[in-house]
């Protein structure tokens, strides 16, 4: 993949010195020259009022976490406090504290219980020493198992204050890997790198995961060839061997590449199964659907110019654009709601992540960290998850969606065909 490398040497790559991760899980940065530096925050410890201390942790290290993973904020390390926790509270605050280790933003908390518990949350800018309006701020009647999800939403809203877009805090990644020789399970993990576990194991092959209908549709020989498969339940039909699927936001369309005995084109299918309109017609492999934010067109891979290569269509069918011209083995397409179109570029065995907007101009996100594939858009465009296998560290990744800020959330299990919910 030469060309790639040479045809866009003129782009600004997203590399740069590697910060070392601290003991304080400082993500492992990638920043390009001149880009903006993270705000500090402090995030002191929740304070507790009759709960658990076990409790009050726990919300803290899910908080502090969800920052780590902004890319917008630097998280700084809890000894570095001059605060005493015994004279801050949500109302009482010593600013000067905050002020000397440089905090931009602070965010405290407070958990009151027994269980079922209140928690208060707030977000303070430091300079300006006042509380910075927030609407998930306050929550009651939260239990043990429900923690999790009130420090997301009360992140959410942070990010949303911050940047203007809600975060996607409590998303989740789904995957396939290989548990066993022969045998691929499909399985999913939150953002955070939480809840990791299988979602589809039944001694077979199950890959190609992708979000629609309200589930989960991927591809399983469970029944001797490739059939698509949406939860439990077959949707495939006929004697077709179905690889990727893919549905529309809205769930109107869903669109699957299927081999006849000889190439693979791109088949408009009901949610039946029942396969409706053959799109593409045409000699060469299309597939990989993915569409776009409003459902009206189709990026897919295409090996109409001899090797894979990133095309565009309507999602009713007819003329393809050709929307990558550099490299000769480019795959994986996922379009984001941001307009962006990223996908995996690969030459001699190792793959880069690169983006392409639909008049072909295109960024690359990675070089020289490993083998990096199967890229998916986070819901708000701010994130990239990636597949990469690098000598410090092989698993899920996180991005920035310029590719400057990068953070493992996974280790290990050799994770393919990565699919964000949104």
């Amino acid at each position: 993949m030469g060309v790639i490398l040479v045809g866009l040497s003129s782009y600004a790559f997203a590399q740069g010195p590697k910060a070392p991760v601290d003991d304080d899980e400082a993500p492992e940065v990638v920043v390009s020259p001149g880009a903006k530096s993270l705000d500090p925050m402090a995030i002191p410890e929740a304070k507790c009022v009759n709960a658990p201390r076990p409790i009050c942790r726990q919300l803290t290290n899910i908080i502090r976490r969800n920052m780590l993973l902004s890319f917008f904020v630097k998280v700084q390390p809890p000894r570095s406090y001059l605060a005493d926790p015994e004279k801050e509270s949500l109302t009482e605050t010593k600013w000067q504290d905050w002020v000397n280790i440089g905090a931009r933003y602070l965010i405290k908390a407070q958990v009151t219980g027994p269980a079922p518990y209140q928690v208060e949350a707030r977000l303070f800018s430091v300079p300006k020493k006042e509380v910075m309006p927030i609407e998930e701020a306050s929550f009651v009647q939260v239990q043990d198992k429900g923690l999790r999800k009130v420090a997301h939403k009360f992140s959410n809203a942070v990010i949303q204050v911050l940047t203007g877009v809600p975060g996607v805090y409590g998303s989740r990644i789904a995957y396939a890997a290989r548990v066993a020789p022969g045998v691929k399970s499909i399985g999913v993990v939150d953002m955070d790198g939480a809840r990791r576990g299988g979602l589809v194991s039944n001694g077979s092959i199950n890959m190609l995961p992708n979000w629609g209908l309200g589930g989960i549709l991927y591809t399983s020989f469970r029944d001797g060839k490739p059939d698509i498969f949406f939860g439990k339940r077959k949707l495939s039909r006929d004697e077709g061997h179905y690889r990727k699927v893919a549905a529309s936001r809205d769930g109107s369309r869903i669109i699957a590449s299927i081999s006849y005995g000889g190439q693979s084109d791109l088949y408009l299918i009901g949610k039946d199964g029942k396969v409706r309109k053959n799109l593409t017609k045409s000699a060469a492999d299309e597939v990989s659907p993915t569409f776009s934010p409003d459902g009206s067109k189709i990026a897919f891979v295409s090996s109409a110019a001899g090797g894979p290569q990133i095309y565009m269509m309507s999602s009713s069918g007819g003329a393809q654009t050709r929307l990558t011209h550099a490299g000769d083995y480019n795959y994986a397409p996922d379009w984001g709601p941001n307009g962006l179109i990223v996908f995996s570029g690969m030459e001699n065995g190792v793959s880069d992540v690169f983006t392409v907007t639909i008049d072909g101009t295109m960024n690359r996100l990675t070089q020289d960290q490993g083998s990096n594939r199967y890229p998916t858009w986070s819901g708000n465009g701010r994130y990239v998850a990636f597949a990469s296998r690098r000598p410090n560290g092989s698993g899920i990744w996180l991005m920035s969606a310029d590719g400057r800020y990068q953070y493992r959330i996974a280790r290990g299990g050799a994770p393919s065909n990565l699919a964000w919910q949104r």
